[in-house]
């Protein structure tokens, strides 16, 4: 159950993840564009005040497509689990709540999730959101146990790569144009041709949904166009599709000249250049390409072509351009939604040749004065269309996208060569693998036993040994205050000595710690690190755990190091990434020679004073990953001579087969080594 519990939550995480990463993606084409739906969404709820804050919805169309590429990025990745994860499920919260208000209000037709390239109803939307936001709850609820592409030593690069490469993407598309234009005007548009098909639709359709009533006898009946009655019926009225009467055509383009009069018909005919220079209202134009614009109608003027500003402003506007800039080319007036769709740049130049469009260009991006002519003549040719702009733009989101799918490569390659590895061990000779190494049993009393307990504890179990054949090494490891009398004890006996600790300081003021080489003037010749206990109620974290293991091998004692995986992690799956993290953040920086000095012991911290044991299956499986670590970053022959013990309840009644498996060769054994009678089947077991 908690197995398919993890299991829809990755299938939520991926789901959610690509679905916030093209959304706000395709929104991020056309910020400007999602600015003018973010104005739509607003307008009813501010009414007239939103026509004052343009500039406010420029930086909530920013914020939002960032958000939401920024939340899918990190949870395809499975960075920042528990943040994304939040913030996920307020966000999809939140649109659920808006879209359950447009649903209702129906204030505009369509959402703008996934900006012009795919539209969808009210409805779809807020479908859509119904379903993502109980998934989003998967994944709030199971976000530490989601698995991860990159850890969190890597994770900076492809996060600082999402975020640079979304606002880089962002910026560039609104101070040029959107690098994929979703619109009707596009580069390419025969605008007469398109224009005149989408006319002939609508009258076909209005052919087909027209109805004439007409009345007779008391009796009204509908007719088609096509299929009239005689003279003996009375005509009522016509009855046309309610969708029709709404709908809103996709080429708009009904320029106007000053007196009011159409020149669609005439720009669409001209087998010559028309250069329209648009701008919704010239009051928030931007003055930056001035010379340019003068330069490109002085000059079009002299080769023929045709030169127009179209706007949406008044008089007064067209005045104080005009005022401001110098500016005497003619002025059209036309709608300034049709022109916002044409152009997202203010001023923004569109080209037409015989009614098609050729070039569309930002005020930014005009041809410098000097090559102003060169760019005319180029208008000129036979069959000339702009080209596509410059993907330079994506090349940091490309290269993010390249580290996700290399993480999602190195994931499953990793799974695979694991098992091909497990796979190659099931037939390796068990008794030359426990020929290369040492066999051990340690003891870990913790903070248990006084001294006087422990002095007699180490007399019994040095006379039980006494005179028996052992086919393994034999550790205690005890609290400080025994340290130095129990290795007196054990001195001609088997047993060996372990501190349970030791400092990350070699000495100083440091009240209250034990020094590597205080642990080592006892006569101890072992010291336990990293056990899950240390890490969980002291802190202990890589830093300190790699500088504790230099000191001991320093001193010439041996490390006990412990890993191991606590129980939301094991349940998620991700024990294998677990210990290779721990091992990657310490031991894995020492020497070769330095490594193979070094005990393991996998603790399932799960299973430690839980009376919960690993089976013997899944112990193999974990301490066959780790030596599979430790040959991939040392070689096979350092993989195979280290010793790694299990621990985790361990007793009398599993140890064997525990100790039975080919890659456990021993264990680190808890509440069992307090007593000889319940420690000595353990080291038994061995035989």
């Amino acid at each position: 159950m908690i197995h398919l519990r993890h299991t829809c939550a990755e299938i939520a995480r991926v789901l959610i993840g690509l679905t916030l990463v093209l959304s706000g993606g395709l929104k991020a084409v056309d910020p400007i564009g999602s600015a003018l739906k973010i104005g739509e969404y607003l307008a009813p709820i501010l009414d007239e005040r939103w026509a004052y804050s343009a500039t406010v919805a420029l930086g909530l169309s920013f914020l939002l497509c960032a958000a939401e590429f920024l939340l899918g990025a990190f949870l395809l990745m499975g960075i920042y689990r528990q943040v994304s994860a939040r913030l996920t499920f307020v966000f999809l919260l939140g649109m659920t709540l808006i879209t359950t208000y447009i649903l209702i209000a129906n204030p505009i037709s369509d959402c703008g999730c996934f900006g012009d390239a795919l539209h969808l109803t009210n409805l779809e939307t807020f479908l859509k959101n119904l379903f993502l936001l109980p998934l989003s709850f998967l994944i709030l609820r199971d976000a530490r146990s989601l698995r991860h592409l990159y850890s969190r030593r890597e994770r900076w690069l492809p996060g600082i790569l999402a975020v640079v490469g979304i606002i880089f993407f962002m910026e560039e598309n609104y101070r040029h144009l959107p690098l994929f234009d979703f619109r009707p005007y596009r580069v390419g548009t025969d605008l007469r041709e398109a224009i005149a098909r989408e006319d002939s639709t609508m009258q076909a359709s209005l052919l087909a949904t027209t109805r004439y009533i007409y009345a007779k006898g008391g009796r009204e009946q509908a007719f088609s166009p096509s299929s009239l009655p005689d003279s003996t019926w009375t005509f009522i009225r016509v009855q046309e599709d309610p969708k029709l009467a709404s709908y809103q055509a996709l080429y708009d383009f009904a320029p106007m000249d000053s007196i009011g009069g159409s020149m669609s018909s005439e720009l669409l005919n001209d087998e010559g250049v028309t250069l329209l220079l648009l701008a919704p209202h010239w009051s928030r134009a931007s003055q930056g390409a001035l010379d340019e614009i003068t330069e490109l109608y002085t000059q079009s003027r002299s080769m023929g072509y045709r030169f127009y500003g179209l706007t949406a402003s008044t008089d007064e506007e067209i005045a104080a351009w005009r005022y401001l800039t110098g500016a005497s080319y003619p002025m059209l007036r036309m709608d300034a939604t049709p022109i916002r769709t044409m152009i997202r740049s203010y001023p923004g130049l569109v080209v037409l040749r015989n009614g098609r469009i050729i070039d569309k260009r930002s005020y930014v991006d005009l041809p410098e004065v000097e090559s102003v002519g060169r760019y005319l003549h180029q208008l000129r040719e036979s069959g000339y269309i702009a080209p596509r702009p410059s993907l330079a733009r994506t090349y940091p989101l490309l290269a993010w996208a390249a580290l996700l799918i290399l993480g999602f490569l190195r994931f499953w390659a990793r799974k695979l060569h694991l098992t091909l590895y497990l796979k190659r061990r099931i037939n390796y000779p068990y008794k030359r693998k426990r020929s290369m190494r040492k066999n051990i049993v340690a003891g870990n009393w913790k903070m248990n036993k006084t001294l006087q307990e422990g002095t007699s504890f180490i007399e019994e179990l040095k006379a039980t040994l006494s005179g028996k054949t052992l086919h393994c090494d034999v550790i205690i490891g005890a609290p400080f205050i025994h340290l130095a009398s129990i290795a007196r004890l054990a001195e001609g006996s088997p047993i060996g000595i372990a501190a349970e600790n030791c400092a990350n300081k070699a000495e100083g003021a440091y009240t209250g710690e034990v020094s590597a080489a205080m642990v080592a003037s006892t006569g101890a010749r072992y010291v336990i690190l990293g056990h899950s206990e240390r890490r969980a109620y002291y802190g202990e974290d890589n830093t300190i755990l790699t500088e504790k293991v230099r000191l001991a091998l320093e001193n010439g004692l041996t490390p006990i190091f412990c890993i191991g995986e606590v129980k939301e992690e094991r349940e998620a799956g991700k024990h294998f990434q677990v210990v290779e993290e721990q091992l990657a953040g310490t031991l894995f920086g020492l020497s070769p020679e330095d490594f193979s000095k070094v005990v393991l012991a996998y603790e399932p911290v799960w299973a430690i004073g839980t009376g919960l044991t690993a089976s013997s299956a899944q112990a193999q499986e974990i301490h066959a990953h780790i030596r599979h670590l430790i040959s991939k970053k040392f070689g096979a022959s350092i993989a195979d001579n280290c010793t790694i013990l299990y621990g985790g309840s361990c007793n009398a009644s599993n140890a064997k087969e525990l100790f039975a498996q080919p890659d456990v060769d021993g264990g680190l054994i808890g509440g069992a080594s307090l007593s000889v009678e319940k420690f000595l089947p353990i080291i038994e077991a061995f035989n």
